[in-house]
Formats: C-alpha cells, structure tokens, sequence
C-alpha cells in the first residue's frame, strides 16, 4: 500500500468532533473494521465513502486527500509498467516453453523408459513446465495488479479530483484497454502453451 496523508487526516478530523471509529461506521454505513483500515492505510476510501466522510466530518473531499492525488498518480504509473513487463514476460516465457518442447521433441528422437516419450520430449517437458508456470505466475500477477483495492480507487479519485461530481466509471480492465494486444497475445499463447504441451504429452503417452 502507498503511503498517503489521509490517515491521519481522518484521526484528527474523527477526533475533533468527538466520535469512536464504531460512531463514524454507522454513520457513513460501513464496518468499524473499514474505517479501522482506512487510518492505518491498509486500505483507501471510495469515492462515494469519501463523500460521506466528508459530509459526517464538515469538510471536503480536497481537504481529506489533500497531497495525496500526486502519490495516486505515482502509484498508477508505477503499476502500469509493472504490468507492460510482466505482459512481455509472461509472452516470452509461453514461447521459450512452446520452442524448446517442440524443438526438442523434433530433434531427439531415442525413446526414453517412459511410456512412449521420447528422450527429447522428456527433456522439452523438463524445460517447458518450469517456463509455463513462470509464465503462469508473471500473468497472475498482472491480475492482482488490476484488480488490488487501491489502485482500482485512486484511478476513480484521480478522475474525480479532475472532474468533480461527475459519475465514474471504474476501470479495473485498464490494462486490457491501454495495451490490448498485449492482454490478448498473453492469454492466447498461454493457452496454446499449455495445449502444446499437454496434447504432445497425451498423443506420446497414448499413441
């Protein structure tokens, strides 16, 4: 989590009109545990909370985050290069695995002692699960990056702060949409990865 001012912004505010976390929870409809969250930055506000919290608490929403758009931005730029390397990576992982499978099992014909694998294709498998499971992985984790609480909310709070009371959109695809070709080619190579390597397992297995 990124380190942002309204914690403690929200401490103070809370205890200068005198109520608990339980006091402000019920009176912006959410847990004790939510508002518990929010002032030790374990997680961040809504749009629609921040209103309240700033209708509860006499303030404005520019007052409650003030200082923390320019962090918001810095946390969504950071995450989006995140995601471009890891989209590359996962790509190039699926393909290394697919090559040296196939290459492999072409060109190292002698059977092996299991089933009816070759020496070569045990040897493609060898290097191709490592690679697909990194691959796997890299991919998960542009997953988790799309859709962590706080990046998803300061991407609302960025365009909020720029557009005022407008209604928002939330964006948690935003990857899929500023690199689409890259979102599309990840999950089809991985998908062609793991039916190369488990249809050339069946077929020599089988056959």
């Amino acid at each position: 989590m990124h380190e942002t001012q309204l914690p403690q912004q929200l401490k103070e505010r809370r205890a200068q009109h005198g109520l608990s976390q339980d006091e402000l929870a019920r009176a912006i409809y959410v847990s004790r545990q939510t508002i518990s969250n929010w002032e030790t930055g374990k997680t961040y506000p809504d749009v629609d909370s921040l209103l309240l919290l700033s209708k509860v608490l006499d303030t404005s929403i520019d007052e409650l985050i003030q200082g923390d758009v320019a962090i918001m931005r810095r946390a969504m730029r950071d995450d989006a290069r995140k995601m471009t390397w890891l989209g590359w990576g996962t790509l190039i992982a699926a393909l290394l695995g697919i090559v040296f499978l196939l290459g492999l099992s072409a060109a190292w014909t002698d059977p092996a002692e299991i089933g009816n694998l070759s020496k070569g294709t045990v040897a493609g498998l060898a290097v191709f699960m490592p690679l697909y499971a990194l691959g796997l992985g890299m991919a998960l984790a542009v997953e988790r990056i799309k859709k962590r609480y706080d990046i998803v909310t300061y991407r609302d709070l960025v365009a909020f702060s720029q557009g005022g009371d407008e209604a928002l959109a939330r964006d948690d695809e935003g990857f899929s949409r500023t690199h689409p070709a890259l979102s599309i080619a990840m999950k089809l190579l991985l998908s062609a990865a793991a039916g190369a390597g488990f249809g050339i397992l069946a077929y020599k297995l089988i056959g």
